[in-house]
């Protein structure tokens, strides 16, 4: 999952707004967001950049492999399409922008943060303990897995944006950690339900 600065966010999609273009996510040197359209300074560096969490070049001792465990090692560059509402929302409501970049797919999906009880904290972490121990391994055949991957999708969505102000260090290490593993099972699974690598 990518998560993005807000204010830096805003700056880009503001810039798409205005220039009424596409929503551009790349990954060379960090990974990151800019407007298709974008303005440059006089060094020809775009002007303004919203760079993943964690995966900043130049503030992120870690960046290299922060980038390639989130969307792999390969370079690339994908076009995105924000629609008026998600813009708006993220210009005027305090929406947030996460990304989720799978081997054959990129779901983007703005939100505000929900900010719930540590009892729905928790249970968010044990629907997601369950889909991925329990329902993953249950499945028996395409049209199975291909129904698990969109409730795995749905869910890590759901996760992505939730969070408790109470939450325990321990409850955020297990909340992160069956995050990712759930992240990881969605994507041994494509879109037809098929298995693409098996899960380790």
């Amino acid at each position: 999952m990518l998560h993005f600065d807000p204010e830096a966010l805003r700056l880009v999609v503001a810039e798409v707004k205005a220039n009424q273009c596409e929503l551009a996510l790349a990954k060379d040197d960090g990974v990151y967001l800019i407007s298709a359209v974008a303005e440059r300074g006089d060094t020809g560096r775009v002007k303004h950049i919203a760079y993943a969490d964690g995966c900043h070049p130049e503030k992120d001792d870690a960046w290299y492999e922060t980038s390639r465990v989130l969307v792999g090692g390969d370079d690339f560059c994908e076009h995105l399409q924000l629609t008026d509402e998600s813009m708006e929302r993220i210009l005027s409501d305090g929406f947030e922008l996460w990304i989720h970049v799978l081997h054959d797919q990129i779901h983007v999906h703005a939100s505000p943060v929900i900010w719930v009880p540590v009892a729905e904290y928790r249970h968010i972490i044990n629907r997601m303990q369950r889909l991925a121990h329990v329902h993953y391994r249950a499945c028996v055949g395409n049209a199975e897995y291909k129904r698990w991957r969109v409730s795995a999708i749905d869910l890590l969505a759901t996760a992505s944006h939730t969070d408790a102000k109470r939450a325990k260090p321990d409850d955020r290490e297990e909340f992160l950690s069956m995050f990712e593993r759930l992240y990881h099972l969605a994507d041994t699974v494509n879109a037809e339900g098929a298995i693409r690598f098996p899960a380790h």
